[in-house]
């Protein structure tokens, strides 16, 4: 049980221990706070006037220009596979090799019964002489000349049956050999060798092309429209009019586009469901940097570049999704400005309203200002102005 004196103890020690942190807590505050009188120091830049284009921004996909499934135009079992799975091959490379044996005995068959059919024709053709000489002398009957001449047309067309069974034959034994119609990049077997194949439904493997490439990317509504206006107002010019409106893509892992290549083809109507067009751009693929099937970014100008302001991106500040930032007027006083951003450009950020060429933004010391207090500036960067290369102004005294 705990007696008077101790509880009475245990309550003074801890006033004392409240007291103590209360007073360190005031003078880390004092310790922090700028001296009375004071003025904090920022540093400051004028925005960068550039001359700039608008654009927009798309995400989608790449795909090859051509793809093709690879079957089997004959069955057969598979007796060698003749091509290194992932690697480029030229148009009429050989990939697999079916047995063939029965398609060359059918081949042997066949012209085997050409060579009858040639046999026969020649008899006709002695028959339908000796036929021609008895009619003209009235020794024959005309029934007799007739059949001389119906079976020289049977023994001639034969004779072209049985080489077009020859023609087909010599084709199912060209295609046990199995050859890539497209230049491009394999993918894996899809079957192994002593399998059997059967004719056009079999998969044996898949090539894609390389060079060019397609990418997809779909534009929404607003922006469409826009372009269309733009168009009309004859700011840009239409991809169904022109064949090199130009585009630039960038992959996941790079920055600043550096793709360029032309829109190919723009769809016909709006996916009611999606509110988007889609839109097919073609690029060079001539170094294999690109892969179908690759998340990417799309650029699209979308007027001709004009006067804007920019400004470092630290300098920028956010308050319930309004932008905003620091100036310093003419009485070294501190006005907050709200700001309406456009995009990027390197480090820096398109201002689009809000400041004047004039105006000097604060880009260090941010937190240690508010609007209306005076404050002090770095003169070595008072009068500097930002640029893209170098947007890092000096450090605040």
């Amino acid at each position: 049980m705990w007696n008077g004196d101790v509880i009475r103890d245990s309550i003074k020690f801890a006033c004392v221990c409240g007291l103590f942190v209360t007073s360190m807590g005031c003078e880390q505050q004092r310790v922090a706070s700028p001296a009375a009188g004071e003025h904090p120091a920022v540093v400051v830049t004028q925005p960068l006037e550039k001359e700039l284009a608008d654009f927009a921004e798309f995400t989608g996909r790449t795909d090859a220009v051509e793809s093709v499934e690879i079957r089997a135009r004959v069955s057969g079992y598979l007796n060698k596979i003749h091509y290194k799975p992932g690697r480029e091959i030229e148009a009429g490379a050989l990939l697999f090799e079916i047995d063939s044996r029965p398609y060359d005995a059918e081949l042997e068959r066949c012209e085997a019964t050409v060579a009858t059919a040639r046999a026969s024709l020649k008899q006709a053709q002695a028959e339908m002489l000796r036929a021609e000489e008895l009619h003209a002398r009235k020794i024959s009957t005309q029934a007799d000349y007739d059949k001389a001449v119906a079976d020289l047309s049977h023994a001639e067309a034969s004779v072209d049956s049985t080489q077009a069974s020859v023609t087909k034959a010599k084709l199912n034994q060209d295609f046990t050999k199995v050859t890539a119609p497209i230049s491009g990049r394999t993918s894996r077997e899809l079957i192994t060798e002593g399998n059997l194949v059967t004719a056009d439904s079999t998969a044996l493997t898949t090539i894609v092309s390389l060079d060019p490439i397609y990418a997809y990317f779909d534009i929404d509504e607003r922006t469409l429209l826009d372009i269309q206006q733009k168009i009309r107002e004859h700011k840009i010019d239409s991809a169904r009019d022109r064949d090199n409106v130009e585009i630039r893509l960038e992959m996941a892992n790079e920055t600043g586009f550096p793709h360029q290549g032309v829109i190919d083809v723009v769809d016909n109507r709006i996916d009611a469901g999606t509110g988007t067009m889609q839109i097919r751009g073609r690029f060079p693929n001539s170094e294999r940097k690109l892969t179908p099937g690759l998340f990417i970014r799309i650029q699209m100008q979308l007027g001709p570049a004009r006067s804007r302001l920019l400004i470092p991106e630290r300098a920028l500040a956010q308050q319930q999704g309004q932008r905003y930032v620091y100036v310093v007027s003419a009485e070294q006083k501190i006005e907050r400005r709200n700001v309406t951003v456009g995009r990027r450009d390197g480090a820096l950020r398109v201002i689009e309203t809000g400041l004047k060429p004039s105006d000097r933004v604060v880009v260090q010391g941010q937190q240690r200002v508010r609007p209306g207090i005076e404050v002090k500036l770095d003169q070595e960067t008072a009068s500097a102005k930002v640029s893209a290369s170098e947007p890092t102004l000096g450090q605040p005294h």
